[in-house]
């Protein structure tokens, strides 16, 4: 694992830097994410779904994915998939699934929060995230 840089402040150990484990995850506290910058990488359309064999139409949706990484070192991805949806006259794209990542966060002593907690840490990201924008440009392109 790469050393981690550690600060003693009145006995509390905190962790400031990035870092990545043996096992390939980047752990880093939510708080230090939240200061990483991530940028657009790639976003796509998934292909056509085969058809039912049902009679009478069929309820179709557009989906894709996005992805996107960080600057630092070692790099942070994170991606999701999406679907394509309309609401009030305007097309919107909301997060599906789950959040694909390297990440683990941890506390502020460096004990892993686990991956259900980082899943929810990172799907409430993406809630709050202006991502929507530049998978529009991405797909215009």
């Amino acid at each position: 694992m790469i050393s981690l840089d550690r600060r003693e402040a009145q006995g509390i150990t905190q962790i400031n830097m990035i870092t990545l484990s043996h096992d390939g995850y980047v752990r880093l506290t939510p708080g230090r994410f939240v200061q990483v910058r991530l940028t657009h990488l790639h976003s796509g359309v998934d292909g056509d779904r085969p058809l039912t064999s049902a009679e009478g139409a069929t309820l179709s949706s557009i989906t894709g994915y996005t992805e996107w990484v960080s600057a630092t070192q070692p790099v942070i991805t994170v991606g999701w998939d999406w679907q394509m949806t309309a609401r009030d006259g305007q097309i919107q794209l909301i997060p599906l699934g789950y959040p694909r990542s390297n990440l683990m966060f941890v506390d502020e002593q460096g004990n892993d929060l686990g991956p259900s907690a980082t899943e929810a840490l990172l799907r409430s990201w993406i809630e709050s995230f202006e991502w929507q924008p530049s998978v529009h440009k991405a797909l215009h392109t």
